[in-house]
Formats: structure tokens, sequence, C-alpha cells
């Protein structure tokens, strides 16, 4: 992801963003990386958390593209912030 599109996307007032890679963002030509600019964005400037390496397949090919999204944080002590293991949870309610 480019500057532009992270600053774009942190003025629709998400809680926070995720992807199904790492990083999220993207190196602009002629730069050596962007993605700090985008971290910044995201969680310093606009506190927006920001979720990587999401596991959205079954969910695209699904075609889901609403659903409740719920995370809890495991309990490990000691670890990292930056590097936080969560166990995510997509439901999207009855089936019809």
């Amino acid at each position: 992801m480019g500057v532009a599109a992270a600053e774009w996307l942190a003025k629709q007032d998400p809680l926070l963003v995720g992807s199904d890679n790492w990083p999220g963002s993207r190196a602009q030509p002629g730069q050596r990386t962007s993605a700090c600019r985008c971290t910044r964005s995201f969680l310093a400037v606009n506190g927006i958390h920001i979720l990587e390496n999401l596991k959205l397949d079954e969910l695209a090919a699904k075609r889901v593209y609403e659903f409740a999204f719920t995370m809890q944080p495991l309990k490990i002590y000691g670890a990292s912030a930056r590097r936080w293991p969560c166990s995510p949870f997509a439901d999207r309610g009855p089936e019809d």
C-alpha cells in the first residue's frame, strides 16, 4: 500500500486495517520503503491498529465482504507488542 492510499484509508476512520500479507505497505519507486510512513499514518497519527498475515482466502473465495470481526490477543507474557499473536474470527452470520 502506498502512502496516499494509507492516508485515504485513515480518513475513512476505521478501528483497524488488515491484510493477508506482510508488510501492508509497499516501497515507492526510488524510495527505500514507505512502510514506516504508512505505519506512522495508521498507528501513531490516527490510532488505527494494524493486523497483517490474516488468512482471508476463504472469505475472498466465497465473496464475503461484510462480517462481524472479533479478535482475542493471546495471553503471552514478555512478548513484543510489535509481533503480538492473536486469534481473529470472522462471523458471517447464519447461512442463507
